[in-house]
C-alpha cells in the first residue's frame, strides 16, 4: 500500500487530508479545528472572499436604466390598452 507524505513537509507520512483541498498533511500542518490546512484554506476560510473581476459601474448603470425603460414602456402599454378597451 502507498504511503503519502504531508505536502509541506516530505520527510513526514500524511496522516489527515485537508477537507478543502484535498492535499495530505502531517499533524502539524492539519488544523483539527477546522479540518483543514493551516498554511493556506485555514487563511482563506478567515478572510472575505474577494471577487476576482472588478465591478464596472458603466455597465451596471447601462442595465439599470434599461429595465427602467422597459418597467416604463410596459406600463405605457398598459395605460393605453386599458384606455382603448374601456371605450
Amino acid at each position: 500500500m502507498e504511503e503519502f507524505h504531508c505536502i509541506n513537509h516530505p520527510d513526514r507520512q500524511a496522516v489527515h487530508q485537508c477537507t478543502r483541498c484535498g492535499k495530505p498533511l502531517c499533524d502539524e500542518c492539519y488544523n483539527p479545528e477546522t479540518q483543514t490546512c493551516r498554511q493556506y484554506c485555514n487563511t482563506l476560510s478567515t478572510k472575505p472572499t474577494l471577487d476576482p473581476r472588478p465591478k464596472n459601474t458603466f455597465w451596471q448603470v447601462i442595465v439599470a436604466l434599461l429595465a427602467i425603460v422597459g418597467a416604463l414602456a410596459l406600463l405605457l402599454a398598459t395605460i393605453c390598452g386599458a384606455m382603448i378597451y374601456s371605450y
